[in-house]
């Protein structure tokens, strides 16, 4: 654990990172269908692409969204866009 707070820290030096935790926040609110979560989604999909190859970080955010999706219905959709994204992308690169 304290290595995950040392990383969650860090985190916060790239700006990138900032805004796109900072949007999400204000994204718990919005109705699934409001359109500016198609921009979100695709600036976290996006981001997610930049880094998952870091595969113990997966495994994190796969058990850390399943708890906050459940918080809000704007969060469900985000996740299960960008779950289904990065299912297309492991088998398209399998298939290349």
């Amino acid at each position: 654990m304290p290595q995950r707070v040392r990383d969650k820290n860090a985190a916060f030096d790239d700006p990138e990172t900032t805004r796109l935790y900072l949007a999400c926040d204000q994204a718990a609110d919005w109705d699934p269908r409001d359109p500016r979560l198609d921009r979100l989604i695709d600036d976290l999909d996006a981001w997610e692409a930049e880094h998952e190859r870091d595969s113990d970080r997966l495994g994190y955010r796969q058990l850390v969204v399943s708890r906050i999706s459940e918080a809000s219905p704007a969060w469900q959709r985000i996740v299960e866009v960008l779950t289904h994204r990065a299912e297309r992308r492991r088998i398209d690169e399998r298939g290349a």
